[in-house]
């Protein structure tokens, strides 16, 4: 359910909402009031750079969420159950699919061009897309590193934030087996209201294939191929309409395709064992996810096992490996809801509503309109199919030993394999095959794929204190780090039959054939010092070099270092004797400033390249010869770099009843890595370079609340909520802009400004303001129009009642000149998350919001929606209200401004005609499809029952709970199009909020079981 609001402000609505939603509750007293008591709570331990520490010694900025907090989320995979979880981490989805990507930043990434995805660390080691590879089952904690303290131990791969994955290990004791498993049932959350009734929509498609000169061409499809020159074809066509299609049926091409129930299954089974010298672990699960769509799924299956052992005293070693295997099927038959929501829902008289829907009918509708560009979807998802396989292997080891009392060494390496195999295959129903059966024919693709890496890790720790006060730890290590990747693509086409697809492709033509190869290396030196004086004074000093081979020999060293300091005010005896540590018991002060790096660019720019082509002699193919690329290369190319402050303050009320974090930062990237166009004088068209800066600049809170505890009944509040502003300082010398076009001309395009001095995400385009009405003109005695003066004056033509108009956007005010003006922001002012968990006995109840406000969306699904060919629909909110040249009395356009003014009552708030004027005007990039996307949805709400002990005991289980879940409750929402929570774009720091055709969320219920042996 999407509850729109008609709010212009999104804002004074989410602070009273938030209220209702938490009702915090200060001070209640309740049975064993923990104020009264003073019980401890246990001591949080924080996974951080090559090692842990307390929470309370911490001196930079983490947010943490535990393995609770993630299994309150059954999902495929952790990405899903850490959205809307962690202060300062924004999780964008680009679309409902299996196995959809998403966009990750931290404190708005660091980099205009290149990838802001944070650095994921699992067990000391990297992985990339570490949340969607590892099962969420098997994650003990997840550490979101965000402050120079922090992430500087990092160096190189830490400008975008940080997060670590520490996973399960076996327990001393008792063999303990755990069986988790949910099922969900996926179903359409919202559905876009498109005109449905047949009789409304034949007389809009009249209407446009008159303006367009193709009348012959509708009455083909809807008036039985009556010919335009019978008597009475115009005037009686309204007429024909109603009585041949008032009662026609229609059909709903968004239940057809997305009405049924996409079924998710999971299942895991982990077993945990161990003794005092040896502890082991293994996990297996199971997730497989239908989606809506027919031929769309999901299916993974992962491995985990790991061990740890103490082979003497003071020697331990550990031993871990994953393997995973995940097959998406379909994403190559979707290429977006546009497909679905433009098809005709009355075939007239050329087909019935079972063969619209049944027949691939992508040829006679295109034949009749060269602009028709929706295959049946229906058809197309069966002809033309898809399929992604990638196998993971993962493999580390470590040992270490203590030595001279204080010491410990440590030794790790981890070797990680990938695979993946790609394919795709259209037969003839194929709009491939149809569009091109003798060139292209029966056709498909073939890519593979491979990546391995491994990585070394030697780390010297100290750990001592001095004096019971004094208290040092101190870190020093070296890492190696290399990576390789090989690849092979091939497209085939002109198959002679489909009956073998890709299983025989002896008899196909290959048209293009790719191979590609590259690596990349780093090597560092790091250390660290963390000194604490009584609990009281913290300070952490870090220093990281990083060699990396992407840059040339004599500037590929950075250097990173980082400082921090934490206060513990509590602490001090002036507090502890104060009646104020009776309401605040814990207050930290905290502050941190480092430089941390990014060379998050491709191989090799530091070199230009040299690529073989053939050169003809003679006019005789098949001599070689060698040619420079367009890209100049950059010796002096080298770290992009990061700087950043952070301050930060710890409060705990009422004997920890009440937490309170805040943070205060400010990220300044300097030195950036962008490509910059060259003067066609040098020979080069581009070459990469240092230019540039950029800022982020922000706050975050975290807010954990117990508003009621008593022998048996609990209610806990977590709040999180972050604020962050980027502004871009400079560019390349002389340059104010660089622009970032997203889109197409039918699909929805808009274009996106870095503006020196602005923040990302400004959207450029054309301010629409309704549309020319009769008022605006004069009629002259000829029968020809006159725009009044001081009316706009469009850039070229002149213009006719309906035809949209633009804002003036020239010196003096008066005419529309096709200058690009910001129409939006895509960034929101504040995002977050906020969860209320109530347990009563046996029984918890969690009900989990998350919220965005202050950000717009580029709609682009309802511009490819909007009318620019024939036979396909609309939506109502424009068949309902477009602006109507055509009388029904005559069946002919008109331009008599007193009949205009007839056929459209209260015509302002009309939008625009069908003109071919109009068809035009529906590409521009406009004000129009912008809409506000702030929201605040109802995430997820879980009842669950755990059943009593004495009932367990007498059916040999520790452990067990039913739970029942809904998720995507509810949105509140300005936004029209399906979902306000969408990044179609691949880069949401630039190009944040772009939402065009995305696959809908649904709406799942989910019946889950935990059971423990």
């Amino acid at each position: 359910m999407s509850i729109k609001i008609k709010q212009k402000n999104f804002k004074p609505l989410i602070a009273p909402l938030f209220l209702l939603a938490s009702g915090f509750v200060f001070g209640q007293k309740t049975v064993n009031d923990t104020v009264k008591n003073k019980t401890k709570d246990i001591e949080e331990v924080v996974v951080i750079g090559y090692g842990k520490v307390k929470k309370s010694d911490l001196t930079g900025s983490v947010s943490s969420v535990s393995a609770k907090d993630l299994a309150a989320t059954p999902a495929m995979n952790a990405l899903q159950a850490l959205q809307g979880r962690a202060a300062g981490l924004n999780i964008v989805t680009a679309g409902g699919a299996p196995g959809a990507g998403a966009n990750v930043t931290v404190r708005g990434g660091s980099s205009i061009t290149q990838s802001s995805d944070p650095l994921y660390i699992v067990d000391g080691f990297q992985l990339d897309n570490a949340l969607n590879v590892i099962n969420p089952n098997d994650i003990e904690s997840i550490d979101i590193l965000k402050g120079a303290s922090a992430i500087a131990i990092y160096g190189a791969r830490g400008s975008n934030g940080i997060i670590v994955i520490k996973t399960k290990n076996g327990k001393k004791g008792r063999t303990v087996i755990n069986y988790n498993t949910f099922m969900s049932f996926d179903m359409l959350s919202k559905k876009l209201d498109m005109v449905s009734n047949p009789e409304q929509y034949v007389k809009y498609q009249y209407e446009l294939a008159q303006l367009q000169s193709k009348a012959s061409q509708w009455s083909n499809v809807f008036d039985n191929g009556l010919g335009t020159d019978t008597p009475g074809f115009y005037s009686g066509a309204f007429q024909r309409i109603a009585n041949r299609y008032g009662s026609a049926a229609a059909v709903d091409w968004q239940d057809k395709m997305l009405g049924g129930t996409g079924v998710t299954q999971s299942h895991n089974v982990n077993v945990s064992a161990g003794n005092d010298k040896t502890q082991a672990f293994i996990s297996y699960n199971y997730n497989k996810q239908d989606g809506l769509l027919q031929n769309f799924s999901e299916t993974r299956n992962s491995l985990r096992a790991n061990i740890n052992s103490e082979l003497y005293k003071g020697v331990r070693v550990d031993f871990n490996t994953m393997f995973t295997n995940n097959s998406l099927n379909g994403g190559g038959a979707y290429s977006g809801m546009k497909k679905i929501l433009l098809q005709p829902i009355n075939g007239g008289t050329l087909f019935t509503t079972d063969q619209l829907f049944n027949i691939q009918t992508f040829p006679d509708f295109s034949s009749l309109d060269s602009g028709f560009d929706t295959e049946n979807p229906y058809i197309e998802t069966q002809a033309s199919t898809s399929n992604k396989r990638t196998r993971t292997f993962v493999a580390n080891a470590g040992i270490e030993f203590d030595f001279l009392k204080n010491f410990t060494w440590r030794t790790a390496g981890q070797y990680s394999w990938t695979n993946s195999k790609s394919t795709s295959f259209s037969d003839r129903n194929s709009r491939a095959y149809l569009t091109d059966p003798v060139n292209t024919g029966i056709n498909g693709s073939i890519s593979n794929a491979e990546s391995f890496r491994y990585q070394i890790t030697n780390t010297l720790n100290y750990n001592k204190t001095f004096g019971e006060k004094h208290k040092v730890n101190a870190l020093i290590g070296n890492e190696i780090w290399y990576e390789e990747s090989e690849g092979s693509s091939m497209r085939l086409i002109k198959f002679p039959y489909p009956n073998f697809g890709l299983d025989d492709i002896s008899n196909a033509t290959v048209s293009d054939k790719n191979t590609d190869r590259s690596s990349n290396s780093l090597l560092s030196y790091f250390g660290r010092v963390n000194y604490s004086y009584d609990n009281r004074y913290l300070i952490t000093g870090t220093i990281r070099a990083d060699g990396s081979s992407k840059f040339a020999r004599d500037v590929r060293w950075g250097y990173f270092p980082s400082v921090a300091g934490a206060w513990r005010v509590s602490q001090e005896s002036f507090w502890q004797d104060h009646k104020i540590n009776n309401i605040i018991n814990d207050f930290k002060l905290r502050i941190e400033y480092g430089v941390t790096g990014n060379n998050g660019v491709s191989n090799n720019l530091w070199r230009t390249n040299v690529l073989l082509t053939d050169y003809p002699i003679n006019n005789t193919q098949g001599y070689p010869a060698y040619v420079t690329s367009t890209n100049w290369g950059n010796p002096t190319l080298q770290w992009e770099e990061l700087r950043t402050t952070n301050i930060g303050v710890d409060l705990a009320f009422f004997n920890n009843r009440i937490k309170l974090t805040s943070e205060w930062y400010n990220n300044n990237v300097n030195k950036m890595l962008l490509e910059s166009l060259l003067p066609v004088s040098t020979g080069y068209s581009r070459q990469y370079q240092n230019i540039g800066s950029m800022r982020n600049r922000g706050m975050e809170f975290t807010l954990n609340t117990v508003n009621l505890k008593s022998e048996s009944f609990r209610w806990t509040t977590d709040l999180n909520i972050s604020f962050n502003k980027s502004r871009v300082l400079s560019l390349e010398d002389g340059q104010l802009n660089k622009t970032f076009s997203v889109g197409g001309s039918r699909t929805g395009m808009v274009t996106y400004y870095a503006t020196v001095g602005q923040e990302l995400g400004d959207m450029y385009g054309y301010v629409y303001q309704g549309i020319y009405t009769t008022d605006d003109f004069i009629q002259n005695a000829d029968g020809s129009l006159t725009l009044k003066p001081g009316v706009v004056k469009p850039s070229s033509g002149t213009p006719k009642p309906g035809d949209m108009k633009f804002a003036a956007d020239n010196a003096a005010g008066d005419q529309f000149t096709r200058k690009m003006q910001k129409i939006g922001n895509g960034t929101p002012d504040f995002i977050g998350g906020i969860s209320n968990n109530f347990s009563y006995k046996g029984f918890d109840l969690g009900i989990f919001m998350k919220f965005s406000v202050g950000n717009d969306i580029y709609n682009a699904t309802k511009q490819s929606l909007s009318p620019y060919a024939m036979f396909q629909n609309v939506p109502s909110e424009f068949g309902n209200n477009y602006y109507h040249l055509i009388d029904p009395n005559t069946g002919l356009a008109t331009t008599n401004l007193v009949r205009l003014k007839e056929l459209n009552p209260d015509e302002g708030s009309r939008l625009w005609s069908l003109s071919n004027t109009n068809t035009a005007n529906i590409a521009y990039p406009s004000s129009y499809y912008v809409e506000e996307g702030s929201y605040l949805r109802i995430a997820q709400i879980t009842l669950g029952y755990s059943f009593p002990k004495d009932f367990l005991s007498k059916v040999m289980l520790t452990n067990a709970r039913i739970y029942f879940t809904v998720n995507n409750v509810a949105t509140i929402t300005g936004y029209s199009g399906y979902d306000p929570e969408v990044s179609a774009a691949s880069g949401v720091t630039v190009t944040p909020g772009y939402d065009s055709s995305t696959y809908p969320r649904s709406r799942s219920y989910v019946l889950g079981l935990n059971l423990t042996f």
